[in-house]
């Protein structure tokens, strides 16, 4: 009977340990604190979202910008990026998985502030990584307000 008892106990626990690595959601913003506008930079340049509101499950790096998969599953990702306007520069950033191009978000006033926001929902495999880059000659800004942001969440697992 003990045997039968300590067996369950250890089944328990794993299905709470499985449990918990299903349970995947993350929301960032640009900075921690302060005000800053980031480029013009003429190469494609790695966002990290350093303000993290977020982060069940472990899955997204703050000091190097990543999701890392946890465990294979459809993920919904979206971001946010907030331009001051300009002539010249626009604001955009893109998406990418594994190194792969899916999806930019763009837009360009001339004045005032503008914003452009993607999202996307994405099959992934564990170890698959997604991140956002500045796209090439564009800037973004965010502040205290928090207006450049990047959040995805666990769908559901496969």
């Amino acid at each position: 009977m003990s045997s039968s008892l300590a067996e369950l106990k250890v089944e328990v626990r794993n299905l709470q340990r499985d449990n918990e690595v299903k349970q995947v959601a993350f929301s960032a913003s640009l900075l921690a604190s302060g005000s800053e506008n980031i480029g013009p930079i003429n190469a494609k340049t790695p966002l990290v979202f350093k303000h993290v509101v977020t982060n069940i499950g472990n899955a997204y790096n703050p000091n190097t910008g990543l999701f890392i998969a946890p465990v294979k599953g459809a993920y919904h990702f979206e971001f946010y990026i907030f331009g001051a306007g300009h002539s010249t520069y626009p604001s955009a950033a893109v998406l990418l998985k594994n190194g792969e191009h899916i999806f930019l978000a763009h837009e360009h006033q001339l004045s005032h502030s503008s914003t452009a926001a993607n999202g996307v929902t994405l099959l992934l495999e564990i170890g698959d990584v997604v991140l956002l880059h500045l796209w090439e000659n564009t800037w973004i800004h965010d502040d205290e307000n928090h207006p450049t942001t990047f959040s995805g969440h666990l769908l559901f697992t496969m």
